[in-house]
């Protein structure tokens, strides 16, 4: 029987940019998040002649990174010559060579089965009974951050009925993405632009205005998210059509949150044009001590990530003055 297994994943550089850029790091650690995870969960429910039944559970302990569209996929390669003779909650993308078995045809003969999650509309009776959780439905499933989904709760489920039973090798981490952007012509070609506006600058307050705007054609962001290292979120007073969340991952200090945006609201950001952006404010009270300052870029954040991909900022020497 396999061991539970623990994933975890960094989507915003390759492998080799990540140890290049932080050698210091353990592969795919992010400071921010230092316990969040991908868990995968490998469940023998009962025993056959010939094989056994299992159910494959899927857990996001990520606080801000979600698996993005077109969805999760999930890897291994059998030991033996075991084969996938039926599954709910998923499919593979290939069947493999199956020739040698007449009438009945297993799922997957391939001994390395990639397994990916089901379309939109899939019958109910394709689906794993009772998943999956955090308001979503089994087929066309993302999956969540932790920021809205109890950790008890699971995420995606598969069953499956193998042959010739031998514990899978689960391979390293990683994301596949069929959707190539179509992004509007830019200096900098992103698909996404985040613009930090100080709007107010007064005796006892400071005002930020952010801009989140979708440059790409061929995608939105349901249930978006928004990270933000600044110094003075221990003074964050309220935060206006978003919901907001203390990352705080070193305890010392409150410098890093999450913000996310309200269910039926503004939680979609649209794909580009009139309707490809959402707004929100955050109003910052100011300490007695002489904290806040308009000088070296003080009022703009440190660090920005969105949906767990880390932004882009511009040179020191490029921030504005606050007046």
């Amino acid at each position: 029987m396999p061991n539970l297994t623990k994933l975890n994943i960094m989507r915003t550089l390759s492998e080799a940019e990540f140890k290049n850029q932080f050698p210091f790091f353990g592969e795919a650690y992010d400071p921010l998040d230092p316990t969040g995870n991908i868990t995968i969960k490998w469940d023998i429910i009962s025993w056959t002649p010939d094989g056994y039944v299992a159910v494959v559970t899927i857990f996001n302990f990520q606080q801000f990174r979600h698996i993005q569209a077109p969805g999760w996929s999930l890897e291994w390669t059998w030991e033996k010559k075991e084969i996938i003779w039926s599954m709910m909650g998923g499919q593979t993308t290939e069947q493999g060579d199956c020739s040698k078995f007449k009438g009945n045809v297993p799922h997957c003969c391939k001994k390395t089965p990639t397994v990916v999650d089901l379309l939109p509309g899939t019958p109910y009776n394709q689906q794993v009974a009772n998943c999956c959780k955090g308001e979503l439905s089994a087929h066309g499933l993302k999956i969540q951050p932790m920021q809205q989904v109890p950790s008890s709760l699971a995420l995606v489920q598969l069953e499956l009925v193998m042959k010739h039973p031998k514990s899978p090798q689960l391979p390293s981490p990683g994301q596949k993405n069929s959707l190539t952007p179509l992004v509007q012509c830019s200096s900098h070609m992103c698909p996404i632009k985040i613009n930090w506006h100080v709007k107010l600058n007064d005796k006892d307050y400071w005002r930020v205005k952010i801009t989140i705007t979708n440059l790409n054609y061929r995608m939105n962001y349901t249930q978006w998210n928004l990270v933000v290292q600044h110094p003075n979120f221990d003074h964050l007073t309220q935060a206006f059509s978003a919901k907001y969340k203390s990352l705080a991952p070193h305890s010392t200090t409150n410098d890093t949150a999450m913000l996310w945006g309200i269910k039926s609201y503004d939680d979609v950001l649209m794909q580009a044009g009139r309707s490809g952006n959402v707004q929100l404010e955050l109003l910052f009270r100011k300490d007695k001590a002489p904290t806040f300052t308009s000088q070296k870029g003080w009022a703009f954040p440190r660090r920005i990530y969105f949906n767990g991909d880390n932004c882009i900022m511009p040179s020191p020497d490029a921030y504005p003055m606050v007046a």
